[in-house]
């Protein structure tokens, strides 16, 4: 089993993207099976990602009444208690959610009483309500790291390590206090769908590389968090700083599976290598998860893609940017944040749905009142905009239906003014461009324009072809000539 491993630029983004990831998985599970199961876990990243999850507008896509909580450990102490991660994760999230979430839904480890009063006495209560339930794989299992390569509340060394035949065990003499615990083991652990550790931290950088490289897992416990569809990583910078690259990311063959050496699968693995250049912040993760639990297509730029945008509209000192195909407001993020204090951006959408889920992330990241959303036929919209005599805006970005390219192309010329930039976005299609008979109606927009360009007076161009996370494309550039 391999492991997918993402970097973040800091622990902070990290537990936004955690919240992001798991709200859109949550969503993704439920459109074909119910209930689903998810395991918490503690900590400060741990925590800190319920707290984002309860913030994010995201969180109504999810029907909580069909969601189960566990936890991978716990610390057995008196219920209530403030380092109960029980107690933490209430705080962050479950009050949040209130009447949305069950109270029989949440289930908690048993704390300190007259009939529990011992570890193993609890481990023996949660391992019966897990059997109450059917014994459910869980969907999906989050789990901390500590400095020291545990997880749950399996340590280096520990005879909780090597237990089998029962998902949950009592541990004594745990080297982190309180010295008496509760935890899954393996057995409940590897029988999880998907695994997810998380890990923030220079401090526990060590314990990531040899994880990764596959250590002993009684010398390094979370080495053996493996799940049954997916392993998955997610760290920040700090914690890869021994795996090798000043990017973070190890190129060495025992720490990740070797890329392939060609083709889409060595696009995306180049892709993500060079995406700590172009790191995505919470707003935009959000936006692109929100996207993706309003049902719109997952077609957006790609981060390195958006980046690109922003350090063009940048260089040419874009003060009104338009857009051309808002989907769901992504790209049009990584625009707005170019713009100079006192600019502005219009962007058009088709669909009114598309619209309504821009409209609430970009309000959402903060750029809602430099950002103006046009529903209707984009055709239509540029004919207003023409007959309004708006101002002329300096870079323009096209990113909408293809058939109609050439049509966009003659109105931005009466929206634009000499040495405006505009871009048009997916314009290889894969190699398809090159067929003079291809059926595709998009790919004859694409030629259309293409022959346009060729003789056009006012309009200097070049297409670049590009390969990457979203596969073989490329987009033209051009100028506006006097």
């Amino acid at each position: 089993m391999t492991r997918d491993v993402v970097v973040h630029p800091d622990a902070r983004v990290l537990a936004e993207s955690v919240a992001a990831r798991l709200l859109t998985h949550l969503v993704d599970v439920q459109s074909h099976r119910s209930p689903v199961h998810v395991v918490l876990t503690g900590g400060t990243v741990g925590i800190a990602s319920l707290a984002a999850v309860a913030a994010s507008p995201v969180r109504d896509a999810v029907d909580w009444s069909g969601v189960h909580l566990w936890w991978g450990d716990e610390r057995f102490l008196p219920e209530g208690d403030p380092d109960r991660n029980e107690t933490q994760a209430r705080s962050a999230l479950i009050d949040a959610l209130g009447e949305a979430l069950p109270a029989e839904n949440v289930h908690p480890v048993p704390a300190p009483s007259d009939d529990v009063p011992t570890p193993e006495a609890a481990a023996d209560a949660y391992a019966d309500t897990f059997a109450e339930a059917g014994s459910p794989a869980f969907d999906v299992l989050l789990l901390g790291m500590g400095p020291d390569g545990h997880v749950a509340s399996l340590f280096p060394g520990h005879e909780a390590l090597t237990v089998t035949g029962r998902p949950t065990v009592g541990v004594h003499g745990s080297p982190k206090p309180p010295p008496e615990r509760v935890s899954l083991t393996y057995d409940a652990i590897r029988g999880a769908r998907e695994v997810w550790v998380v890990a923030a931290g220079a401090e526990k950088a060590q314990a990531v590389a040899s994880a990764l490289r596959g250590a002993p897992v009684d010398t390094t416990p979370a080495a053996g968090a493996i799940g049954t569809e997916r392993t998955l990583w997610l760290v920040d910078i700090a914690a890869t700083e021994t795996l090798g690259t000043p990017a973070a990311l190890s190129t060495t063959p025992a720490a990740f599976p070797a890329a392939p050496e060609t083709g889409p699968e060595l696009w995306t693995h180049v892709d993500h290598y060079f995406s700590v250049l172009a790191p995505e912040d919470a707003a935009l993760v959000d936006t692109r998860h929100a996207a993706t639990a309003g049902g719109l297509p997952d077609i957006a730029v790609a981060a390195n893609q958006g980046k690109l945008l922003h350090l063009l509209a940048q260089a040419t000192g874009a003060r009104r940017i338009l857009e051309i195909g808002t989907l769901g407001g992504y790209s049009t993020l990584w625009l707005a944040r170019a713009l100079p204090d006192g600019g502005r951006l219009t962007t058009l959408e088709l669909e009114p749905q598309h619209a309504r889920t821009a409209t609430d992330s970009l309000t959402q990241a903060g750029v809602g009142e430099v950002v103006d959303v046009l529903v209707g036929p984009a055709a239509d919209t540029l004919d207003r905009l023409i007959a309004e005599e708006t101002e002329p805006y300096d870079l323009v970005f096209i990113d909408a239906d293809k058939q109609s390219i050439p049509r966009y192309l003659e109105q931005t010329l009466a929206l634009t003014h000499p040495g405006s930039v505009v871009i048009v976005d997916n314009v290889v299609r894969a190699g398809a461009v090159i067929q003079p008979d291809h059926a595709d109606e998009r790919v004859q927009g694409v030629r259309a324009m293409v022959e346009l360009l060729t003789r056009h007076p006012r309009y200097d161009a070049t297409v670049v072809q590009t390969v990457g996370a979203k596969g073989h494309d490329g987009f033209a550039l051009l100028r506006v000539l006097d």
